[in-house]
């Protein structure tokens, strides 16, 4: 499973800059997205080990702590994050802002954050779906939790027309993370969702999608109308049709021109190269550009991690939690 979540965050942040139209040559910067979702998987992580150490977790607080953290750039741009918990605090490429996140930004600063039955904004922006996709490597524990916990981490601040999206596209990648196979993942997906009690709008969304790209592929202007807007749901349609549109290894490349073509690059791009990564692992991404990534020893550190955490040990348990140096590592005592 390695190559392939290490593939799903290394697409995420390469289908980010090709979106943004990377350039031919020297250091590409990273998106704001990519850095968020770097955020999601050390708050999983986090959870994971509090989890193993304690017998309770509560994975909403962990994500809640994480963005806050991640917003402090915002607030002190630069400058080390105080009360620092782990290892990516200190990482200087994320002490800066990449781009704008403001439904982002402007949901965390409504105090304790939103809920399922209490949004603090209507917002459903892109961004929301993006940063829950590293929950897509809990998938194999337990699926459940995996989208629900999706969910909770839109709903701190974004609103409900997100939810469903995110928790279908975690169940999405999860299966991809699993079967390596992109119809087959979908498929999964979508009858997880259902299983689940998803809101039926979303999966029925990706059922559309999937009847787009199978009965006209690759078409710039079935793109352009399925993914109109840089909405979660308009995102989620566009890079499921990307996906299928151009579902083998070797036609990868493709599939993120064609997304590129979309009205929301940027958004369509990002997580259709989130979905190829965890379908086909990162060497199906373009090389050129996943190495000039300038966060992309982040990114590779925190997949090993969230593998290694999400890894059934011969005796049941998950991870590396009876590590002390691993949990110190994300500032678990």
């Amino acid at each position: 499973m390695g190559r392939r979540v290490r593939g799903l965050l290394h697409g995420l942040a390469v289908g980010e800059v090709l979106g943004a139209g990377a350039t031919t040559r020297g250091v590409l910067r990273h998106g704001v997205a990519t850095q968020l979702a770097c955020f999601t998987a050390a708050a999983s992580i986090r959870t994971s080990l509090h989890r193993s150490a304690t017998g309770t977790a509560d994975a909403r607080a962990d994500l809640l702590d994480a963005y806050r953290r991640w917003a402090w750039v915002w607030t002190a741009p630069g400058r080390p994050r105080a009360g620092a918990t782990a290892w990516i605090d200190e990482v200087p490429l994320l002490t800066h802002t990449p781009g704008e996140a403001e439904d982002t930004v402007r949901g965390l600063s409504a105090g304790p954050g939103g809920t399922r039955t209490d949004p603090v904004t209507t917002a459903d922006g892109w961004h929301a779906l993006a940063r829950a996709l590293p929950l897509a490597a809990q998938v194999v524990r337990d699926a459940s939790i995996a989208a629900q916990t999706a969910i909770d981490s839109v709903a701190l601040t974004h609103g409900p027309r997100a939810f469903a999206p995110a928790g279908v596209a975690v169940l999405l990648a999860g299966a991809a993370l699993r079967t390596g196979d992109a119809v087959d993942a979908v498929a999964e997906g979508i009858t997880s969702a259902i299983l689940l009690g998803l809101d039926f709008t979303a999966v029925s969304l990706v059922d559309d999608a999937v009847r787009a790209a199978r009965e006209t592929p690759s078409s710039p202007v079935v793109l352009r109308a399925g993914a109109a807007d840089g909405s979660s749901a308009s995102t989620l349609w566009g890079a499921v049709y990307c996906l299928l549109s151009h579902p083998g290894a070797s036609s990868a490349r493709a599939a993120l021109a064609l997304a590129a073509a979309s009205p929301h690059p940027v958004a369509v791009s990002a997580v259709t190269g989130a979905f190829l990564g965890a379908v086909h692992g990162d060497a199906v991404l373009p090389q050129a550009v996943l190495t000039r990534v300038d966060l992309a020893y982040v990114i590779d550190r925190l997949a090993r991690d969230l593998t290694r955490e999400n890894t059934r040990n011969p005796d049941g348990s998950w991870g590396a939690a009876s590590d002390p140096a691993w949990r110190a590592r994300y500032g678990i005592g």
